[in-house]
């Protein structure tokens, strides 16, 4: 199954007490817990990193070419991450959440 995942920081806007400032994205990544789940990850821009480090993952992410990495998540939970590339103007602090959600 596919599914097409854009990261987009809040950055203030619509953030509620006790939601992270810059951890929030518009949307989460909901992956299931105990599988193993493949990221086939690339861009429409500019170079970026996803980096999720509870999962132990970073993956570059490159205009052109597909990189893949596989996620196992071992409870569920809200995991946060960001871009961890300079990547350009507007693209400070890009938000990755990702929810396991249990099968």
């Amino acid at each position: 199954m596919f599914r097409r995942y854009e990261s987009i920081g809040l950055g203030g806007v619509g953030i509620f007490e006790g939601e992270r400032r810059l951890g929030e994205a518009s949307g989460p990544l909901l992956l299931p817990v105990g599988v193993r789940s493949r990221l086939l990850v690339t861009s429409a821009d500019v170079l970026h990193a996803f980096s999720l480090p509870e999962c132990n993952v970073k993956v570059d992410a490159v205009p052109g070419r597909l990189n893949s990495c596989s996620v196992f998540l071992s409870r569920p939970g809200c995991f946060y991450g960001q871009c961890s590339e300079l990547c350009g103007r507007r693209h400070t602090f890009m938000p990755i959440m990702v929810v396991g959600l249990p099968v």
